[in-house]
């Protein structure tokens, strides 16, 4: 049964979202700085995290590494279709951790089923729809077959670039997490509350990756969706490169950083996700 408290936070916590809708966005994808943003919100976030949740979080200042980390992930979790309001407000709400880490396709976390009202669920974690970005490209945006199918290419070649410096700043990041446990358990502070903290920014990087990750997959999906769609419905020369940008950005791996499994003295991770990809473990997987 949900409580006051929970329905207090969820009017709290949507009504901060609708006020502010999707985080700025400047060039090559990456947010921009924002009072609101990078302040406001995610103190709003980690009172609901902490309070309304039960999760732990770590009052650790964020690196520089860290915090990179956390921009360059904007680009691949908001929507792949350019500007969707309600997806880039449920993400924002993710990012900040007024709400958990949403997964799609129908799919429900065990904390967000019970820390939300059951007539909220289905508002709060849309089942992912590969058919929207096939809808963008046949949109009145595009005047010609050859435009959606090089806007097509050009999106698929974007988010391409964009993974090795991503995987550079978080091999850096996992690296650096990997000497954070060696600390912690050297210095015999696992069950102390340092400890504790310094676990919980772990895991909420690891989090930071396997979102990014899973986005990459449902992405892939849309893509793939569009391609296979848009070569029975407009032809095009231009479906050789397609295919050879999509299967650049379906190999994209990390390297150069431990996978998770390997991380030593890891507890048992409570992860935000179900399942949750790693970028130097698994390939990204497109959605069912």
């Amino acid at each position: 049964m949900v409580t006051w408290r929970e329905i207090g936070f969820l009017t709290v916590g949507l009504a901060c979202l609708l006020a502010a809708c999707g985080r700025p966005t400047g060039d090559f994808g990456r947010a921009e700085p924002s009072y609101l943003h990078d302040t406001i919100l995610p103190a709003l976030g980690e009172a609901v995290a902490v309070q309304g949740r039960g999760t732990t979080v770590s009052g650790f200042p964020m690196t520089a590494d860290e915090i990179e980390l956390r921009d360059r992930s904007w680009n691949f979790v908001r929507a792949p279709h350019v500007r969707d309001w309600w997806l880039d407000t449920l993400v924002e709400g993710e990012r900040t951790r007024i709400l958990p880490i949403l997964r799609g396709e129908g799919q429900l976390s065990p904390d967000l089923a019970q820390g939300f009202p059951r007539w909220s669920l289905p508002l709060l974690n849309p089942a992912f729809d590969a058919s929207r970005y096939h809808r963008y490209l046949l949109s009145d945006a595009f005047i010609s077959t050859e435009a959606r199918w090089q806007k097509l290419i050009s999106d698929i070649g974007a988010d391409t670039a964009l993974v090795p410096p991503f995987c550079d700043v978080a091999a850096r990041v996992r690296r650096a997490d990997v000497g954070r446990i060696s600390a912690v358990n050297r210095q015999r502070e696992t069950t102390t509350p340092l400890g504790a903290e310094a676990m919980a920014r772990v895991s909420d990087n690891q989090d930071v990756m396997s979102w990014v990750w899973q986005a990459i997959g449902y992405r892939l999906t849309s893509y793939r969706f569009a391609i296979d769609h848009m070569e029975i419905e407009t032809p095009s020369v231009a479906l050789a490169s397609a295919r050879l940008a999509y299967n650049g950005l379906a190999t994209s791996k990390c390297q150069n950083a431990p996978a998770l499994k390997t991380v030593p003295s890891l507890p048992e991770r409570h992860s935000r996700l179900l399942d949750a990809p790693d970028p130097f473990y698994t390939m990204p997987v497109p959605q069912k």
